[in-house]
Order: structure tokens, then C-alpha cells, then sequence
């Protein structure tokens, strides 16, 4: 039972993610988003010549800072999207932001940050969830055996 509720809340950890990202925009438009203190990440689709995607803008308080993060990753559901860097809102508020590339089709949206470490840990999160699962299938099994 703990093995299935483990497995069950990485599931949920991994998936979350791109269920909370804003209503995308095709490159080129402004995309207006609320945004609370904090960090928000930038996804892009498709990024094909990610390093050439510009992303401008202000959030509450600033002008849009993009950082670049080798560690953040993209969320997989309910659709592929790629991260372009994430950025730091110091108020709540409306953000105003655009992307342009060379890619055809491209649009971009707004979300939570995904890192490799949240992601390391949904997989031992889940892992140990296995591990659970599989126990308490053996303990089960052994303990009909003998009654």
C-alpha cells in the first residue's frame, strides 16, 4: 500500500508540472500572465534553435531577467516543452512577456521551474515506492503460503 501511495505522489510530482503552465502564445505576441513572488520558468515548443530564442519583457517590479539553467528541464505532459531559463519576480503581478525565434510554428508559455534535482528526487521517490510495492507483494505471498 505504501509502495502504490509512493509511486502514485512521484507520479503526480513528475506530472504536475506542465498542468500549471499558462495558455500558450505563438512567438511574436505578448504573453500576459500573473505571476507571484518568485521563480517562473519560460518553456518553449518546438526549440529546435533554442539558443537562438529571444525572450523580452517586464515582470512586477523589473524588466524580464532570463537566466539560463543547465539543470532545468522541460515537462513532458500534456505536451513536450523545452526550457528556455527561468527568471525571478519580485512582486505579484502581471507579467508581460514575448519570444521570437527562427522557428516556424513556435509558441511559449510560462510555468513552474522543473530542476534536475525535483526530478532526481521523483525518481527516488518512486524507486522506493517500487521497492515498497515489491516487499509488501513478497510478505503478502509468504504470509498466505503459510496460513
Amino acid at each position: 500500500m505504501l509502495g502504490a501511495l509512493s509511486i502514485s505522489g512521484a507520479a503526480v510530482i513528475l506530472f504536475s508540472p506542465g498542468f500549471r503552465l499558462a495558455p500558450p502564445v505563438a512567438f511574436g505576441e505578448v504573453l500576459t500572465v500573473d505571476v507571484a513572488p518568485g521563480d517562473h520558468a519560460i518553456y518553449v515548443t518546438p526549440s529546435d534553435e533554442w539558443s537562438r530564442i529571444e525572450c523580452t519583457g517586464v515582470v512586477p517590479g523589473d524588466v524580464l531577467m532570463l537566466r539560463i539553467d543547465m539543470t532545468q528541464q522541460g515537462p513532458a505532459l500534456p505536451e513536450r516543452w523545452d526550457a528556455r531559463g527561468s527568471f525571478e519576480s519580485p512582486l505579484s503581478g502581471e507579467a508581460n512577456i514575448t519570444c521570437d525565434g527562427p522557428v516556424a510554428d513556435g509558441r511559449f508559455t510560462v510555468g513552474p521551474p522543473v530542476t534536475l534535482v525535483e526530478l532526481a528526487g521523483v525518481f527516488a521517490l518512486g524507486g522506493l515506492g517500487a521497492l515498497l510495492a515489491i516487499v509488501g507483494l513478497i510478505v503478502g505471498v509468504a504470509g498466505s503460503r503459510r496460513a
